[in-house]
């Protein structure tokens, strides 16, 4: 009998032994899986995530200590997930996190769970019930009075739920109110410019898409600038939306507006020495209306030089938009390009039903090469690694097709494309030592 207790009581040591075992491996994994998150690695961050979840499955699961840490490893690999568009994925993972840390009573993480609920279902037009999560998110930050949070749920909402879904006035609020607790302008005024756009308020949308040219994030300043151009246009400013189509594409407004503002100084500069010099020699000659004239008319042939040069400018600047509408032409009647639109809009069995030729891949890399300054030739000479496949993915990422679609052109599973772009990005693009996503990459060029 006593050898019976004994074994019991060593069988119990060396269960509990296992699972602190197990548990301080999951612990080691989620960690890994934190600082590879941080360092943007998603892959990686998704891969330890992944076995710290097989490790902690193996624990006692009515351990609060084991739910809590499941729960986060459920919430943190779900956004890895959902950076990878695997949204439903990304979404069962979140809720589960949610039913957890509802048992457990942990406010400070819950609200960041149902704020994960809240983005990938907004991220799927399930608005309403994205609605749902985030307002119980921002009970609870109103409650713990995490005001840092609140910010984030208000830029957040205030773009992926209210400006995509439609409601202008809601976004416009939620921003106003993020601008006046201290959240980041740029991204607010932006909001509130395009929201204003939509609203067709022109006058308001151009004051704050210009106050959000002034962020320090050229994602921002490249969206501003694109909501300019299309006001400019829309009034028939023609040369005001050339100049914001040219800030927009190269995102270099504050050097260019330097740049013509050290110009104009300096051309004022020499007409006033021009005249100073003149006007003493005229009196020096007791000339002074020789002098006068001359200069008068040199003023105004400078300021006829000036204006045929603006006009040159602003006519090549138009036959450059003449070549660039024409490519854009070229481009759609790709069937590259006609078929990934195809797939973006709907995926079906007739959309799938595919079949492109070497020439078709080569004439739209061609198109894309040309259409943005010659990208590929500019891609290679940096990169001079890339294969035509990677040269492939780089154009189509170029045109703004999302994963799904590229995967599906690639003939790969939208994991195993994301992969291969990870590859792509960390061994021939330096992307151990580049912290941008490889669409930030491609967008530089």
């Amino acid at each position: 009998m006593l050898f019976i207790v004994v074994l019991a009581m060593m069988s119990g040591l060396t269960a509990c032994r296992q699972e602190a075992r197990a548990m301080k491996e999951a612990e080691t994994h989620f960690r890994e899986g934190l600082e590879q998150r941080a360092a943007k690695n998603t892959e990686d961050a998704a891969e330890s995530f992944s076995n710290a979840l097989l490790v902690i499955n193996r624990c006692d699961q009515k351990n609060p200590e084991v739910k809590c840490l499941k729960a986060q490893i459920e919430d943190n690999l779900g956004a890895m997930f959902w950076k990878h568009e695997l949204s439903e994925e990304a979404l069962a993972l979140h809720l589960e996190a949610v039913v957890l840390l509802r048992e457990l009573d942990e406010p400070d993480l819950l609200m960041k769970a149902l704020r994960n609920c809240g983005r990938v279902m907004a991220s799927m037009q399930r608005t309403s019930e994205a609605q749902a999560y985030y307002d119980e998110a921002f009970q609870i930050a109103e409650n713990l009075q995490d005001n840092a949070f609140l910010n984030e749920l208000l830029m957040e909402t205030s773009h992926d739920l209210y400006l995509e879904g439609g409601d202008y006035q809601q976004a416009i609020e939620n921003a106003t109110q993020a601008l006046n607790e201290g959240a980041e302008p740029g991204f607010c005024h932006l909001v509130i410019g395009l929201a204003h756009y939509y609203l067709m308020e022109d006058s308001l949308a151009l004051a704050h898409l210009r106050e959000a040219t002034q962020s320090e994030k050229p994602s921002i300043r490249r969206s501003a600038y694109q909501g300019l151009y299309q006001l400019h246009q829309l009034a028939g400013d023609y040369p005001k939306a050339l100049e914001c189509h040219e800030l927009y594409t190269e995102n270099m407004m504050q050097a260019d507006q330097e740049f013509r503002s050290s110009e104009a100084e300096r051309i004022k500069a020499d007409y006033d020495l021009s005249w100073q010099k003149y006007a003493m020699e005229a009196k020096q000659k007791t000339n002074r209306l020789y002098w006068c004239l001359l200069v008068g008319v040199l003023l105004v042939v400078l300021a006829m030089v000036l204006l045929l040069l603006r006009q040159k400018t602003l006519s090549q600047r138009l036959k450059e938009e003449e070549v660039k509408n024409q490519l854009e032409t070229a481009l759609k009647k790709n069937k590259v390009y006609i078929t990934a639109l195809a797939l973006a809009e709907q995926i079906t069995a007739s959309t799938l039903d595919f079949d492109l030729k070497e020439t078709d891949w080569d004439d739209f890399i061609e198109l894309v090469n040309k259409l943005y300054g010659n990208f590929v030739q500019r891609l290679l000479a940096k990169h001079p690694t890339l294969t035509k496949g990677d040269l492939q993915i780089c154009c189509l990422t170029k045109q703004g097709f999302n994963n799904q679609v590229i995967a599906i052109l690639m003939n790969q599973q939208t994991a195993s494309y994301a992969r291969r772009k990870s590859r792509i990005k960390q061994e021939k693009m330096n992307g151990f030592e580049d912290e941008r996503s490889f669409e930030e990459i491609i967008n530089s060029f």
